[in-house]
């Protein structure tokens, strides 16, 4: 575990502890959250991503953009950065999260992500009302939700009596931030603009495979971000690419390609 400048410090109990990746939604979560007199605790998951070194580069810019911020009152701790092989084993979280998976493929990260929630119960996941998000559908069909006021902290938890067993065992240890719960991308876009952090958008990170530090356009949320009409947040390359991968994307002759391009340069 790496406590990023921790000597410089000393340790508050926070309000807040968070899942941030750098990513537009976890991003909005900070922005919002700075508008209060709460301490913040955010964590980075470590996993080699292609993608790590543009993930924190975007949560260093955004504290910048929060440290600057006339409105800022809170305090956010230094970033706690945890290495997924630390994380500590644990059969029946993994075991139902395979279950679980048969239903809806929910991400893998989200077995290692309880796992470590189960030592820091509480920990924000930030997800943003999508159709096709399979995390968040699952949590909306699956879920029995209880909605918590804490002071100005607001989030949505999962009733353990009216949740899918399985589904608790997995996302039972997680508070999921409102209003981003309950809002799309757009909105959450409309959202930062209000709160003073319109360029502040542009800092945060979503691509898994970047080309020359750049949005591949191609990986699943590139995709994603297109298909929730934030294509903005492309190069004008990665929109291209984007374009190729939906017209030729089901060919067998691109398909094999593709694999042959992974191999030699990475995407």
């Amino acid at each position: 575990m790496d406590r990023t400048d921790a000597e410089a410090i000393t340790i508050k109990t926070p309000d807040v502890k968070i899942y941030w990746t750098g990513g537009m939604d976890s991003s909005y979560r900070m922005v919002q959250l700075s508008k209060h007199d709460i301490t913040i605790q955010p964590y980075y998951l470590c996993d080699n991503r292609h993608s790590e070194q543009n993930e924190l580069q975007a949560i260093a810019s955004i504290i910048s953009d929060i440290d600057k911020h006339p409105e800022t009152l809170c305090t956010i701790l230094p970033l706690i950065k945890v290495k997924v092989s630390d994380v500590e084993p644990d059969i029946e979280i993994s075991e139902a999260y395979k279950r679980f998976y048969k239903y809806r493929s929910i991400g893998s990260q989200f077995d290692w992500m309880a796992r470590f929630a189960k030592t820091c119960q509480g920990i924000e996941v930030c997800l943003e009302k999508f159709e096709t998000n399979s995390a968040y559908m699952s949590i909306a069909e699956k879920g029995g939700l209880i909605r918590i006021k804490e002071g100005d902290i607001l989030y949505i938890k999962l009733d353990k009596a009216k949740s899918d067993k399985d589904l608790y065992k997995v996302f039972g240890n997680f508070h999921f931030p409102l209003p981003l719960f309950e809002i799309t991308k757009l909105e959450e876009l409309h959202e930062y603009k209000k709160l003073g952090f319109g360029e502040t958008i542009n800092k945060t990170w979503f691509c898994h495979h970047p080309i020359k530090n750049e949005p591949c356009g191609i990986c699943n949320p590139c995709k994603a971000v297109v298909e929730k009409g934030l294509s903005f947040r492309l190069t004008p390359a990665g929109i291209e690419r984007n374009k190729t991968e939906k017209k030729y994307g089901d060919k067998t002759w691109f398909i094999y390609a593709k694999k042959i391009r992974r191999r030699i340069v990475g995407y």
